[in-house]
């Protein structure tokens, strides 16, 4: 097996993504969801105003007259496919934090939250392993990127809209993140559990989609980003700031991780490329990508023992 780590590969095909990412246009006012312009984002409530997200959430609901909601002659039109646009270090949550120095690749992001002790010691542990090359992704083992970190990946995403919920589709793993505008509320308490993209509920506020998310697993928010708790819960405003560009601005609420609550802003360009899809996408079929007893990423080269050819996937892998 070899010694190349696929953080090399990773790293390369993360800087061309961000190379083509940030060649779409900047966001800017104007271009609603027909076209025409629209308001001012309306500014965030200060960090700290809201101790909870469920408060922050129905304050919202109540400055929105309780929401709307939609028939389908009203939806907005997000229709088409969207991808990332970075407007920092491409392994990074909040891109206003610049890079992280401590990592010499210079594509991780220097982290904006403010951590309780026990999280800011698990984070400079992890960037002290990182930057001595000893790094490993879950998504390696074919697992889900996760809410809130399938924000940031860069893969195809598709938005789909209907009155009574949101469907935002991620081409890696082909992750569903579903929104229930319906007028539902979350999953009882004594019935809920964790989930890969937890429970999202949500209303209209103009063309403004403003969403609640809980019962999430604890995860990270990128590679050499904080980890989250099982206890995070968000509030998100989502909307279409011109023809080629939607926004996202989330807050993050998690009592074991987070001092303050944490608020991020993520662009999506329109990919143009004519008739393009998003497919079923299976990681594991052809995988060759394995964690050394270090805790360190390698690859599986061909003609090495576990080698999964992708032009043979019919035949598993080679012995």
């Amino acid at each position: 097996m070899t010694s190349t780590p696929i953080k090399i590969a990773m790293l390369a095909a993360a800087s061309a993504l961000a190379v083509a990412a940030c060649s779409a246009p900047a966001p800017k006012a104007g271009g609603g969801a027909a076209g025409g312009p629209v308001a001012d984002a309306p500014p965030l409530p200060p960090v700290g105003a809201y101790a909870t997200s469920e408060e922050h959430y129905a304050a919202l609901q109540k400055a929105a007259g309780g929401g709307t909601k939609l028939a389908w002659s009203k939806l907005p039109d997000w229709s088409g496919i969207w991808t990332r646009k970075f407007e920092g270090p491409p392994f990074a949550f909040d891109s206003k934090g610049g890079v992280e120095t401590r990592i010499p690749e210079g594509l991780y992001g220097r982290s904006t939250a403010q951590l309780t002790p026990e999280y800011q010691a698990k984070l400079d542990k992890k960037i002290a392993e990182v930057a001595k090359g000893v790094e490993w992704d879950a998504l390696s083992n074919c697992l889900p990127a996760g809410y809130p970190r399938w924000l940031t990946e860069p893969f195809l995403k598709e938005i789909v809209i209907t009155p009574a919920e949101t469907w935002w589709i991620n081409e890696q793993q082909s992750e569903v993140r579903r929104i229930y505008t319906d007028g539902r509320g979350h999953v009882p308490a004594d019935e809920a559990y964790p989930l890969w993209e937890g429970d999202s509920i949500g209303f209209w506020n103009g063309d403004t989609l403003v969403v609640h998310t809980n019962n999430l697993m604890a995860g990270q928010y990128q590679r050499g980003q904080p980890d989250y708790s099982d206890k995070t819960s968000t509030v998100e405003e989502i909307r279409k700031i011109g023809p080629d560009m939607m926004e996202d601005r989330v807050t993050v609420y998690d009592p074991l991780s987070l001092t303050k609550p944490w608020t991020a802003t993520f662009h999506y360009a329109r990919v143009k490329t004519p008739d393009l899809r998003i497919n079923m996408w299976s990681c594991n079929e052809n995988n060759n990508v394995v964690k050394t007893a270090e805790g360190a990423t390698q690859f599986v080269l061909p003609g090495e023992k576990g080698y999964k050819d992708p032009n043979n996937l019919a035949a598993g892998a080679k012995k």
